[in-house]
């Protein structure tokens, strides 16, 4: 509870959620123009969602049925996997879009071409474009999609369950220490996740140092000489796969790595650890049971944690 509180997240919810379920203000996209109120009940529309994190948040406070679109990389949930696709949140198909007559377009604020969002526009297609950098702006997209749907009270619902899990995690790790981290989502080049992202903050809320933040980058290229410098005593290598348990044939090379020498190399799930949406609080337990294995033991913990993410799958050890 204290993370969650120290931030002001339940007076941000409580704003959020009142103001825009009264209609006061419209869906704003980064420069602040106005181009979709909110709505006060569930209505019917026609929704292309042109991002993953975007889908998922619509099919999580009950708005499924209404997506007719989706970009390329939207998997998740399998019925999403099935409707027709229109492009990427990068460089989205304006005539798929079309063909699908929606109503609405919700889309990613930080990667929208600006011309394509004019274009949406002036072809009359209610846009609304969120951002999820950070895990409070993940927490203000979930409120904003579910006022523009009429769905507040449902996207209300979503974020509460987020703060209850993050709160179970962080119970789990109370009083333990620190560990010097790095994660990786690629080899050539070497990119880690870096500051400035909600990964960045997971790793932190998962009681991890990042040596990836003291770079100023979001996405840096670290070389393998920093890497050695900065010890890191837990490594997360998306080149691994989701098997936690998976070896690392391209980490034994480097013993002097304190991770390397304590069998520390954990790989991880693109789904949902790189998916920034409603299943958040998920990304947040995969990292912190990778980071502090021995926090989720007691048998009263694991009890704990299973309780409030029942679709979890059980934790496997790592033999690198």
């Amino acid at each position: 509870m204290g993370w969650w509180r120290k931030r002001g997240f339940p007076a941000k919810l409580a704003a959020i959620v009142l103001v825009m379920a009264g209609g006061a203000i419209g869906c704003q996209n980064r420069s602040g123009k106005t181009i979709f109120q909110p709505a006060e009940k569930p209505v019917t529309v026609r929704i292309v969602a042109l991002a993953p994190s975007v889908t998922e948040t619509l099919f999580a406070i009950g708005a499924g049925n209404d997506v007719v679109g989706v970009s390329e990389y939207c998997d998740f949930p399998p019925a999403a996997a099935r409707l027709p696709k229109v492009g990427t949140f990068l460089t989205p198909n304006l005539e798929a879009i079309a063909a699908l007559r929606p109503t609405m377009v919700i889309g990613l604020g930080n990667s929208a071409d600006g011309r394509e969002v004019r274009a949406l526009d002036a072809m009359g297609y209610g846009v609304l474009m969120v951002d999820e950098d950070s895990i409070a702006e993940i927490s203000d997209s979930i409120a904003r999609i579910g006022a523009a749907v009429g769905r507040t009270a449902s996207a209300d619902a979503v974020i509460r369950k987020i703060q209850s899990r993050f709160e179970a995690v962080e119970t789990a790790l109370k009083g333990v220490p620190n560990r010097r981290v790095l994660m990786v989502v690629g080899h050539q080049p070497m990119v880690a996740v870096g500051r400035g992202t909600y990964l960045d903050e997971l790793i932190g809320l998962a009681h991890g140092t990042n040596i990836a933040d003291a770079d100023s980058q979001s996405w840096p290229r670290l070389s393998l000489e920093y890497i050695i410098a900065a010890r890191p005593q837990v490594i997360l290598d998306g080149q691994m796969g989701a098997d936690a348990s998976a070896k690392s044939d391209f980490w034994r090379r480097y013993p002097e790595i304190p991770a390397v020498r304590d069998g520390r190399i954990y790989g991880y799930p693109d789904d949902p650890t790189l998916h920034p949406g409603p299943r958040v609080a998920e990304a947040l337990l995969l990292i912190a049971d990778r980071i502090h294995p021995e926090a989720f033991r007691a048998a009263a913990t694991a009890a704990a944690i299973g309780r409030k993410f029942p679709a979890m799958p059980a934790r496997t050890e790592a033999k690198n």
